[in-house]
């Protein structure tokens, strides 16, 4: 916004725990204040609005904050080509074995070897 241009002062009263999580995403992607912050925050939100968009993003998810050194050991180990996969799919899947442990995977995956086999015998 252009200092010459009249402005409205909004004011408006947050949480501790929002104003930190506000500052913490301020910090991460390189958003100098709070106006600046709200400003497109509330850009963003009126487009989502009006193009349909119910606000929580195009993807159902979750969304996981890693420390600046995490974030640094996965984007090493995709670019050293220690993993052949992308640092996002590999935390995903990282994620996931521990939700979903192998020994699980690999019963699923032997049940339904067993139910293929006994549809192809019937055929």
């Amino acid at each position: 916004m252009d200092m010459a241009e009249e402005s409205t002062k909004i004011t408006i009263r947050m949480g501790a725990e929002d104003v930190q999580r506000m500052e913490d995403f301020m910090a991460d992607s390189g958003i100098g204040n709070r106006s600046d912050f709200v400003r497109e925050a509330i850009v963003h939100y009126i487009a989502s609005k009006e193009a349909g968009a119910d606000g929580t993003g195009s993807d159902e998810g979750i969304f996981v904050r890693l420390s600046d050194m995490q974030l640094g050991i996965l984007r090493g180990i995709e670019k050293d080509g220690t993993c052949s996969i992308s640092a996002e799919e590999f935390a995903r899947r990282c994620i996931l074995d521990v939700i979903v442990p192998k020994e699980v995977r690999d019963e699923v995956i032997l049940r339904a070897v067993k139910a293929a086999q006994m549809v192809s015998q019937f055929k």
